[in-house]
């Protein structure tokens, strides 16, 4: 399984990319609808930075024409860490 640190990093550059595809198996089943509400403002990014926050949580800022911080809390599920709860800054 793959360490949080590095899912965090290939979520947030699957996002500034658009791989919707890849990111299908970040969002555990009780996060989709706060991922659906977050989806309907898309985030369009160039760059982005993580900051772990401990205790499974991450601050993700995405950084284009302006900056949008993304906060989540992740949870290891069947082998791999998804995002059980997420919000904007």
């Amino acid at each position: 399984m793959a360490e949080l640190k590095d899912t965090l990093n290939r979520h947030a550059q699957d996002v500034v990319n658009g791989n919707v595809a890849g990111l299908m198996g970040d969002f555990a089943p009780e996060a989709m609808a706060k991922i659906m509400g977050l989806a309907a403002n898309p985030i369009t990014a160039t760059s982005f930075e993580v900051k772990e926050l401990g205790n499974n949580e991450a601050e993700i800022s995405y950084i284009g024409a302006s900056t949008r911080k993304i906060w989540s809390k992740w949870s290891e599920t069947g082998g791999k860490y998804q995002i059980v709860d997420v919000k904007e800054l």
